[in-house]
């Protein structure tokens, strides 16, 4: 999930607003409030600079306002990213194009920003984990037991007519999985098909998954990639030998 956080976001901000590049001073300024208002837990401070809705790991809710940032900011950051503050070296930082986000020396892309604020918070603590961990069995305890095993969830879509899973499973594998309109996840997923592929392209951030049954490919867009989508939807395109016969919006859902 990181990898995709990482790459979507890093492609918003590759084409935002140039502040930030025509003053990279105020990149790092930004960054070290933001550090600064962590180590201090001060959370109501730190939700007026986030961007939202703020996106969270599969199932877990997407923090859609200040009030639910500041509910939810214990799970966000521990005493182990806190040790990581003192060491923010802004020199290094800026070496690593760090004027966006938390990167360089010992950051690895924790938290990205603009100049608007946090966009990404990439950081999972051992609660936030955890939590992960609780909400998944929960719905590995009621989805069918065909495809009620994964390491981790990849993406979860809705039209009017279909639900589509799509799930990193324990062998590395990608594995769709969909439901007709009106049929609970308990039931048989109508189509299920192995071995996706995971495809990253472009500068911004462009991610899609492919997936292959007899003649038919079954492709999910991202945001970047697809033309109709908002930030909440993703596309499913259908080809037949090659063919395209239907595109599909899919709203995200956990």
């Amino acid at each position: 999930m990181m990898r995709i956080f990482v790459a979507f976001w890093l492609g918003l901000l590759l084409f935002s607003d140039q502040t930030f590049a025509q003053d990279p001073k105020a990149g790092l300024v930004l960054g070290k409030k933001i550090l600064n208002l962590i180590n201090q837990n001060k959370a109501a401070e730190l939700a007026k600079f986030v961007n939202y809705p703020l996106q969270r790991p599969n199932p877990i809710p997407n923090i859609k306002n200040a009030k639910e940032f500041v509910a939810y900011y214990p799970n966000l950051f521990d005493a182990k990213f806190k040790k990581l503050v003192p060491k923010f070296n802004q020199k290094e930082v800026f070496v690593k194009n760090g004027l966006y986000g938390m990167v360089g020396d010992v950051f690895h892309g924790e938290i990205w920003y603009d100049e608007s604020g946090i966009v990404s918070i990439n950081y999972f603590s051992e609660k936030e984990m955890s939590l992960e961990k609780s909400l998944t069995k929960m719905i590995q305890s009621v989805i069918h037991p065909s495809v009620n095993q994964w390491e981790s969830n990849v993406f979860v879509g809705k039209s009017k007519n279909l639900m589509v899973r799509v799930d990193r499973l324990q062998n590395g594998d990608l594995r769709y999985a969909s439901w007709s309109k009106g049929k609970p996840i308990s039931q048989k997923p109508d189509l299920v098909i192995l071995k996706g592929e995971e495809v990253h392209e472009g500068t911004m951030g462009s991610t899609f998954w492919t997936f292959t049954n007899n003649n038919w490919k079954y492709t999910i867009l991202n945001q970047e990639a697809c033309e109709n989508c908002d930030q909440d939807s993703f596309e499913l395109v259908l080809e037949e030998n090659g063919v395209e016969k239907s595109r599909v919006v899919l709203t995200l859902t956990k």
